[in-house]
């Protein structure tokens, strides 16, 4: 007699076996391949080339890619996180060559998307760039502690989410849900000059605001991520979030060294890897 239970067990399970194989992962070459597959694009073919132009001279490349793509949106952003971590620990060149590499697989689709400038802020830091912005001490986290640039850093750097949060409008705008996401995080920050939906701010701009929200006190960074994640669900009215709009609020919560909300982190995988 079959037992359905072992019959059930046997069945092939793609995403173990990827998590099996990354879960051994320790050499540069295939931590460089893996790391820029898990940042590709779900549809993009000039990304794709790209990456397989870097790749080339990495005999399991290809069979490293397969797997990544065999990963759910709640298992690639802690991959990314852990197999970072590895790569973390090789020479600083090949640390650097990764994030050349990185630099031209992201360029290749022409113009980078919101979330490809979280995934670097998140590799240049993990890979060794010092962190020049210092806590400052707060009593607590009543409204009366924030300084005026820390209410315009808010509004920049909570527009450049807008185009991701709670979905990503794709073409670079901020969707309507992403408009009524932006409003309502900013609703208890009276006096802080909201930015308009044609005022998306660059790149760069958003990374001088969150180097900003970096000196905000460790008691003040919980409260801020905490309105946007509630913000998010409550604008996305009981849908889930959108990959890309969970990744951008845990890309941040780890920019600004802040715990993930429960109701975010209930949205990704709890890695059991052997330490490395």
């Amino acid at each position: 007699m079959i037992d359905a239970n072992a019959l059930q067990y046997a069945k092939p399970d793609p995403q173990r076996d990827a998590a099996d194989r990354l879960a051994r992962l320790h050499g540069a070459l295939e931590l460089k391949a893996t790391l820029l597959a898990l940042l590709l694009p779900a549809v993009s073919q000039r990304a794709l080339r790209a990456f397989r132009l870097e790749t080339e001279s990495i005999r399991p490349a290809q069979s490293l890619h397969d797997h990544v793509r065999r990963l759910g949106p709640g298992a690639r952003l802690p991959w990314f996180e852990h197999l970072l971590a590895r790569m973390a620990q090789q020479p600083l060149g090949l640390r650097q060559e990764l994030l050349q590499a990185t630099r031209r697989v992201m360029s290749a689709r022409g113009q980078a998307r919101p979330i490809d400038r979280l995934h670097w802020l998140a590799m240049r830091r993990a890979l060794g760039e010092p962190v020049t912005a210092q806590a400052r001490n707060a009593h607590s986290a009543d409204i009366s502690e924030w300084l005026d640039s820390d209410l315009a850093a808010i509004a920049t750097y909570g527009a450049f989410l807008a185009r991701m949060v709670p979905v990503d409008a794709g073409d670079g705008a901020v969707g309507d849900s992403g408009a009524a996401w932006y409003a309502t995080v900013m609703e208890p920050w009276h006096g802080a000059t909201a930015l308009s939906r044609s005022e998306v701010p660059s790149g760069e701009a958003a990374v001088r605001a969150l180097a900003s929200l970096q000196t905000l006190s460790l008691m003040q960074r919980p409260v801020l991520i905490r309105g946007w994640v509630t913000a998010a669900l409550r604008v996305s009215r009981g849908c889930e979030l959108s990959a890309d709009a969970a990744d951008a609020l845990r890309l941040t919560c780890a920019l600004l060294d802040t715990p993930m909300p429960p109701e975010l982190a209930q949205r990704f995988l709890v890695l059991e890897t052997a330490p490395f």
